[in-house]
């Protein structure tokens, strides 16, 4: 029953910043890059950061990096110079995410990963609480930047989560 309930989490992460980008779509080059009142700075660099966060922790899951490198893992927002690259960016971000969730069964959840830590302390953490950690991550960037956005004119609408459950597709009937 976990699995169900972060699979309904990510499938609203991935819902919620589609409706984000959509948005996004919405801005002048300029406006993409202006420095904002909360985030990371711009609406891309905050993004940007929304995406390598996710980027690190699923690689650190999956095995296709450890520990190490997915901590290190800091993509420069300059190399995401338009909204078209932070888009491809998390494209492919979502597909992997979407192939490791979709694949995940309760025991895998349960997991506890660990690391060594530079102060000499070691990290661990079962597998589902870092994924509640890593939607709420961006739950908590969609929402700088969707006030950024508003401040644009552009809106994303309402990005709650009762919002995406009562949408065909997701995990709730419709009312």
């Amino acid at each position: 029953m976990f699995v169900e309930a972060l699979r309904a989490l990510y499938g609203y992460n991935r819902w919620a910043t589609e409706r984000v980008l959509e948005a996004a779509a919405g801005l002048s080059p300029e406006q993409l890059l202006m420095p904002g009142t909360a985030g990371h700075g711009s609406i891309r660099n905050t993004l940007v950061h929304l995406i390598a966060a996710q980027r690190g922790w699923l690689s650190w899951w999956n095995g296709t990096l450890t520990a190490e490198e997915a901590i290190a893992l800091r993509p420069d927002p300059v190399d995401f110079p338009d909204l078209a690259a932070v888009r491809a960016a998390w494209e492919g971000l979502e597909g992997e995410t979407e192939a490791f969730v979709s694949g995940l069964n309760e025991d895998q959840a349960a997991r506890v990963y660990s690391n060594p830590m530079p102060d000499g302390t070691t990290f661990r953490m079962p597998l589902w609480q870092m994924m509640l950690h890593v939607a709420n991550h961006g739950t908590q960037h969609r929402s700088e930047v969707a006030a950024m956005l508003s401040g644009f004119g552009h809106s994303p609408g309402n990005l709650d989560l009762l919002a995406y459950l009562w949408t065909p597709g997701g995990a709730a009937p419709a009312p």
